[in-house]
């Protein structure tokens, strides 16, 4: 016997079909969401009563085969011991770091140097000391910022971050490195449209100093990150243009929104030539075609960076290379100055300050 009103052929059917579909994904959605939710907080509660002592050795830099990495991936998890007020990075004491809720900041805690973008880690560095004036656009809790102007202590450095709670992390990090060089605005770097204050949209999973944070729009974020509709929060913009100049190293991370903010900033960067580390994710074609723009008509090459050297990539394959896939990265090097290491660094060379750690 046939439901009344299932009938295909019945005004309204496929709507109500859809709407179906609809309240049987949202109900999927709650309850990832609630399942993903207790999960840490029930590793929160585990790690959040670890004795310091007791981690301890779990972070020392030593050789460890896949048994120790998937203890210190499920502890990385669960966050850091409350006890812990500021930690040390494992393989850098010479860095100290606040603890708060932070996927990067338990990361650093677990792993160390090895936790955050280590293929890139060097090469910023590098960079650094190569420059006199440094933007880093979408500085989060001040990882990079720290590690770049501990190696260029002399730059002039900006960083500028959006979110309230990360600048404050970001200025706790610097000052307890004593480094005093760094302004740190907060704001989010805009194309200089709008008025100004945006909206700021964070994901339900994200923690206290989000890793994913972005303005709508013309956002070229991966579905994966931006359908995930959390809170939001009204934030000061600052107009890149205004930010650009004079600069001859520029990091964006910005959570979709390189391109718009490189082609806002086109002038400046024709006159400037700053060298430029950004994040190339899968389904980006704007700022593929952005970073092809600026190989083919303002004189950059880009480069994939490896542990001993940085490895050309061809403007031409900018369009469709999947970096994280083929290289294990997701950052590329653009340089108008094409004088930057192409060919492996012995280790124990000339240039020390290539290595991690």
């Amino acid at each position: 016997m046939k439901t009344v009103g299932a009938e295909p052929g019945r005004p309204g059917y496929q709507r109500d079909m859809l709407a179906g579909l609809e309240g049987r994904r949202a109900l999927r959605d709650r309850a990832t969401r609630a399942a993903h939710l207790a999960g840490r907080a029930l590793l929160n509660g585990a790690v959040g009563h670890l004795p310091p002592a007791v981690a301890a050795p779990l972070r020392r830099p030593v050789p460890g085969g896949p048994m120790l990495r998937a203890v210190r991936g499920v502890l990385r998890r669960g966050g850091v011991p409350r006890a812990v007020r500021t930690f040390t990075l494992p393989d850098n004491p010479t860095l100290r770091f606040v603890n708060v809720d932070s996927l990067v900041l338990q990361q650093l805690y677990w792993f160390g140097e090895r936790g955050w973008e280590p293929e890139l880690l060097p090469w910023w560095r590098y960079l650094c000391r190569r420059s006199a004036s440094i933007l880093e656009l979408g500085a989060n809790v001040g990882y990079f910022t720290v590690q770049g102007a501990a190696a260029a202590p002399g730059a002039r450095y900006t960083a500028v971050e959006p979110h309230p709670f990360s600048v404050r992390v970001c200025r706790q990090n610097l000052a307890l490195n004593r480094i005093e060089s760094v302004r740190v605005l907060a704001a989010a770097a805009t194309d200089g449209d709008g008025a100004g204050r945006i909206t700021l949209s964070i994901p339900w999973e994200q923690l206290a100093t989000p890793t994913v944070a972005f303005v709508a729009g013309d956002c070229e974020l991966p579905g994966s990150m931006a359908d995930r509709p959390g809170t939001a929060i009204t934030v000061p913009t600052a107009d890149v243009r205004t930010l650009l100049g004079g600069v001859d190293l520029l990091k964006l991370d910005v959570e979709g929104q390189e391109h718009a903010l490189l082609r806002a900033g086109w002038r400046q960067l024709r006159e400037s030539r700053p060298a430029i580390v950004v994040e190339l994710l899968p389904g980006t074609p704007q700022l593929r075609g952005v970073l092809k723009d600026l190989c083919d008509q303002l004189g950059y090459r880009c480069y994939v960076p490896a542990p001993d050297r940085l490895v050309p990539l061809g403007a031409d394959r900018l369009a469709a290379v999947q970096v994280q896939r083929e290289y294990g990265v997701n950052d590329v090097v653009l340089a108008a100055r094409h004088d930057l290491p192409t060919r492996p660094v012995p280790h124990g060379g000339a240039t020390p300050d290539l290595r991690c750690g």
